[in-house]
């Protein structure tokens, strides 16, 4: 097989560790320098010099999709600053962006965070790819695509992956969702997709707000995790315990149309503020 080049683009207003280190994608390796990154059936490693990204095994228009490198991201969080709290977080971590992640994928690896942290989803996540997916590789470096929805998970299969009580969340997924219904979503408005979401088995509130965010292009959508329930509390509510139904509501009115910004670098900032630089 033909080895294919390091290609080039060019990337302003980008920070590639804080994109891939912020929680909100988990299918990659920092190997000497470069991220390795498994999407679906993509697999490429990526890295950043300046204002320009180095990559290799997708094409340029793939990257530039992947990493939302189209988004007006100044203006972005120019109308997301309206307080000194997100102005520090913006601040700080000026370059994350939204991935625009496969939505099935994203699905899966959603519902295999429920009551769990980042290795253990990248853990379960890997195993499913593992198990179900077809072996790939990149300079010697083995990986595996995502299975798709066609797939046919089943559960002895699924029990050696060993997700736990989400084994039958993953399982009623496999049989209810496929590629086409999930496309679709990104045609209704934002609370009739989350409806149609929270319809499936596993999906709650956060896990459908991080699939219409992360893959169907709703920067609207607020998930409301443990982080960010706490962050909001101490910055927004005085330090009140407020249910979560209200600090979505609240930041969705406070941040606009672009909240979901508001959500990345406010979980990284409240997660990493005195370690990533």
């Amino acid at each position: 097989m033909k080895k294919s080049k390091i290609l080039q683009t060019e990337a302003r207003d980008f920070h590639l560790r804080h994109t891939l280190e912020c929680g909100q994608f988990f299918r990659l390796r920092l190997i000497d320098g470069w991220y390795y990154i498994n999407s679906r059936n993509k697999f490429f490693k990526v890295r950043q010099r300046d204002d320009v990204i180095e990559f290799q095994g997708v094409n340029p228009e793939y990257i530039r999709h992947f990493f939302s490198l189209d988004e007006p991201l100044d203006k972005i969080l120019c109308s997301i600053s309206r307080e000194k709290h997100i102005e520090n977080a913006v601040k700080k971590y000026y370059g994350l962006r939204i991935i625009r992640q496969d939505p099935w994928e994203c699905l899966i690896s959603y519902i295999c965070s429920s009551a769990s942290n980042i290795p253990r989803i990248r853990l379960c996540v890997e195993r499913i790819a593992e198990k179900y997916g077809e072996e790939t590789s990149l300079d010697g470096i083995e990986g595996n695509t995502f299975p798709g929805p066609d797939t046919g998970f089943d559960r002895k299969g699924l029990e050696k992956v060993r997700l736990g009580f989400r084994l039958r969340y993953v399982l009623e997924a496999g049989k209810r969702v496929d590629d086409p219904y999930l496309n679709s979503l990104r045609d209704l408005p934002y609370a009739d997709a989350k409806k149609m979401l929270l319809q499936i088995d596993g999906v709650g509130d956060k896990v459908a707000d991080c699939v219409l965010l992360f893959s169907l292009g709703f920067s609207e959508a607020f998930p409301v995790d443990r982080w960010i329930k706490r962050v909001m509390q101490d910055m927004y509510f005085k330090g009140r315990p407020t249910p979560n139904k209200a600090i979505h509501a609240f930041a969705r009115e406070h941040f606009g149309p672009h909240a979901g910004y508001a959500q990345e670098y406010l979980y990284l900032y409240s997660r990493h503020g005195k370690g990533i630089d």
